[in-house]
């Protein structure tokens, strides 16, 4: 990306110079439905606790290029050594299921028989990351959240999507079919470059 590019990103958004506050290249992208491509998927590690990190890559309109990053959490303790609630568990695993299907890479059962959440989200990892690339539409919704009301709970909703046509040459469209070539042959000193 150039400085040019950086610029252009800059203006297409709402910010304002005027306003004092600068650009959050990291701001959340509003509530709404996307098409998007299922862009990463990785188990990263933070301290004491891992996680699985699913990135989505918006691929058309206003925010074509910004990325969306969910966190579905299999941790069977919350940060304060709580037993995690069952419902927030199967939540994250149903997600997990939607998504994969709307990717074609359905998530075995086998994902999820671990005694512990890395190695599952370490199967989970290997599983999802065959979907990469795979498009989708991913519908944002907010709710209010009554802790910290500048950060509203996200909650999101997938459907499949078409996938692009692979692009399919045969012999017939082939322009270079039967070309043999000039017959001139370059050798380095033929090159523009010097040694």
């Amino acid at each position: 990306m150039s400085l040019l590019d950086a610029l252009n990103e800059v203006k297409k958004s709402d910010f304002d110079p005027k306003k004092g506050k600068e650009y959050n290249a990291f701001e959340n992208i509003p509530a709404g439905t996307y098409k998007v491509s299922l862009d990463g998927v990785t188990h990263n590690v933070k301290g004491d606790r891992d996680f699985l990190m699913l990135s989505f890559l918006v691929i058309e309109g206003k925010y074509d290029g910004k990325t969306e990053s969910v966190f579905p959490t299999l941790a069977q303790v919350t940060s304060t050594g709580k037993p995690m609630p069952q419902f927030v568990l199967a939540r994250s695993i149903s997600m997990l299921q939607v998504i994969s299907e709307m990717v074609d890479t359905p998530i075995p059962d086998s994902c999820f028989d671990h005694e512990n959440e890395t190695d599952a989200y370490e199967d989970l990892a290997n599983v999802l990351a065959k979907g990469k690339g795979k498009i989708l539409t991913m519908t944002i919704k907010e709710s209010p959240n009554k802790k910290n009301p500048d950060r509203p709970y996200r909650n999101y909703e997938f459907e499949k999507a078409e996938q692009p046509k692979p692009l399919q040459i045969n012999d017939k469209e082939d322009p270079f079919k039967g070309n043999t070539g000039s017959g001139i042959e370059l050798t380095d000193d033929d090159l523009p470059f010097g040694k």
